[in-house]
């Protein structure tokens, strides 16, 4: 192979683990557990819970900012 084809290949796999790796953390600041683990215990946590409140104040703000673009 070629010098471009493997960097070609190593930014397309790091892009992909990327995208994994924000999707895990997403859904797990989504999850209304205080105790996260995912990834065969890769990831563990003990967390605090977003108020309901306080997690409807940032989807608010986070549709409005949708709305400015």
């Amino acid at each position: 192979m070629e010098g471009g084809t493997i960097i070609a290949i190593i930014l397309a796999s790091s892009s992909a683990l990327t995208g994994v790796i924000t999707a895990i953390f997403h859904s797990a600041s989504l999850s209304r557990c205080k105790n996260v683990d995912c990834c065969w215990s890769c990831f563990v946590c003990d967390r605090e819970v977003l108020s309901e409140e306080t997690y409807r104040a940032e989807q608010v703000e986070a549709r409005e900012i949708e709305a400015r673009e």
